[in-house]
């Protein structure tokens, strides 16, 4: 594949970002769109069109740039290296050097997965010990290279097609949960299940308010180190929102719900749909309840109740006895299975889904190398 080597600043203009006075809420809440690396945490999208701040225009004029549409959004610190492409006009904060593409040299979306594939070379650009930052002086001088337009253009819609999977994937999955979160709040926080008669006051008969525990408990899980782990396929389910790492065993078969120990996600609940190996972790699995999918139910209903027994500060933790004595709506066991039989399809379909993007992650990340590299050939 023929190419030419341009430094960034040759294909685009890099802009930096900043923060308003966050003490000034004339500067908060309007309608133009701020982000932070935060915001790009756990993103795994192409695009993004907002995050969870918006500023007013006389915020925008106090502090940052309004980035047009298409502009490559780049966290050039804590961390470095989050990516998204902006789909409208967009602010970020100073965590950012953001590439405003020359379109007569590069596609943003070219770019976008450039940057991806070379990751690791472009990180080398960071400075400091503590806090790794690529200066925008840096970010206008690496260099990198790029084939044609039409090239281009093929590249990023080889690897954009299974992105693209992906995220419709993704959006069912999103609506067989609401779907799922849907079900149970119908049924069994506004009363609406099946044959169901209004109630004046009160809870329904032959239901009653019992601790967790009359349903199932939380196990702890067994710690294990780095070092400990044999390199294996089982994820190991720690205190952070992903695996810590992977290992050769599991100790909880089957579907789970974990609850995290510690950490600032003490309390995080999540499901699992294969066999895990629970570490700083509590959980509850299919073999202690033919529930879960159920109970999975009623605990992310209760996150937030959850969240509240967090304790410590440095280090929060969550204790299994403090969750398992936490007293919920207990309905008769006849409407319980009826309900998970029906959560049970909605789970093994997101499941089904889950596992469908696997594949197609892995295999989109075999090509972007060798189609970055020219490794694999394309025409136009």
């Amino acid at each position: 594949m023929d190419t030419i080597t341009y430094k960034i600043a040759e294909i685009g203009d890099v802009v930096g970002g900043g923060t308003p006075s966050t003490s000034n809420p004339d500067l908060w809440g309007g309608e133009i769109p701020w982000i932070s690396p935060k915001d790009l945490t756990g993103y795994n999208s192409i695009y993004i069109s907002h995050g969870e701040n918006f500023l007013t225009p006389k915020g925008l004029k106090s502090g940052t740039k309004l980035l047009p549409k298409d502009t490559v959004l780049f966290s050039s610190r804590a961390p470095i290296g989050y990516i998204a492409i902006a789909s409208n006009p967009i602010c970020t904060n100073q965590g950012f050097k953001s590439i405003i593409c020359n379109k007569d040299l590069i596609t943003p979306l070219f770019l976008y997965y450039y940057i991806k594939a070379n990751l690791d070379y472009i990180k080398l650009f960071g400075t400091g010990a503590t806090f790794p930052e690529i200066s925008g002086a840096a970010m206008k001088k690496i260099k990198i290279q790029i084939p044609s337009l039409p090239i281009q253009q093929k590249i990023a819609s080889i690897l954009s097609t299974y992105d693209t999977l992906i995220e419709n994937n993704n959006r069912r999955i999103r609506l067989l949960e609401q779907m799922a979160e849907n079900l149970y709040k119908e049924w069994f926080v506004r009363f609406r299940f099946p044959g169901h008669e209004k109630l004046e006051n009160g809870l329904p008969k032959e239901w009653d308010i019992k601790p967790l525990k009359t349903l199932c408990e939380f196990r702890k899980g067994k710690n294990i180190t780095a070092s400990e782990m044999c390199k294996g396929t089982y994820p190991v389910i720690s205190a952070g929102l992903s695996p810590s790492g992977f290992h050769n065993k599991s100790n909880v078969h089957g579907v789970s719900v974990t609850m995290s120990s510690s950490g600032a996600n003490a309390g995080y609940i999540s499901i699992h749909y294969d066999d895990i190996w629970a570490a700083d972790c509590s959980y509850i699995s299919e073999e202690q309840t033919e529930e879960i999918f159920y109970v999975y139910e009623v605990l992310n209903n209760i996150r937030q109740v959850i969240n509240n027994y967090q304790m410590g500060a440095a280090q929060p933790h969550v204790y299994p006895k403090d969750i398992n004595r936490i007293k919920t709506c207990i309905p008769p066991k006849e409407l319980r299975i009826k309900a998970n039989s029906i959560l049970a399809k909605f789970h093994k379909e997101i499941d089904k889904l889950a596992q469908q993007n696997t594949l197609l992650t892995r295999q989109r990340d075999l090509l972007l190398p060798r189609l970055m590299s020219g490794k694999l050939e394309v025409k136009p």
